[in-house]
């Protein structure tokens, strides 16, 4: 009796997405003391970070029309340019640095901090001609900045913000 190989296995559709499987998501609350300025930097083991808005960041209860700004102060993020294996050339940042402005059409606007020492790699492009992909997929193809920083440095910011266990805990905590 021949058995179909296909048949004896059990196929799961709920795959993880790539950021789920290989990064590691840490969240910041009320930054720079601003309620619900929440901010998530996704950590990869090679130092690379993903800077994104936590789900519970005001920019998600605010509907009106936006866009994003990466020309902050003189500096046009834009432009970052690196070169190389070591990434010469990428805009130095420390944890207030402004990665971009996000503008409402009713000319309101917040910037959107780094959050951590590191250099700036490149900003998300897609933003710019789709900025909606941050509310769609703020933590897949809607990330703002990719960011590197040193071993030291991303492993003592991995352990000073919260998991996403504790987050979700200060989140429902806040909210009751």
């Amino acid at each position: 009796m021949a058995c179909d190989i296909l048949q004896s296995i059990k196929i799961d559709n709920n795959y993880k997405s790539f950021t789920d499987r290989y990064f590691t998501k840490r969240y910041i609350i009320d930054f720079n003391g601003i309620k619900n300025n929440d901010i998530m930097i996704m950590f990869h083991s090679n130092r690379v970070a993903l800077l994104c808005l936590a789900p519970s960041h005001f920019f998600f209860k605010n509907n009106n029309n936006y866009r994003l700004n990466f020309s902050v102060g003189n500096i046009d993020r834009l432009s970052n340019t690196v070169k190389g294996k070591s990434k010469k050339g990428g805009q130095m940042l420390t944890p207030k640095s402004v990665i971009c402005k996000i503008d409402y059409e009713d000319g309101t606007s917040f910037d959107v901090p780094s959050c951590m020492k590191s250099t700036l790699i490149e900003v998300n492009e897609q933003l710019v001609s789709d900025p909606h992909l941050l509310r769609k997929k703020p933590d897949a193809d809607g990330f703002i900045a990719i960011l590197l920083s040193s071993i030291a440095i991303s492993d003592a910011t991995k352990n000073e913000l919260l998991s996403y266990e504790d987050y979700v805990k200060v989140i429902d905590r806040l909210t009751k």
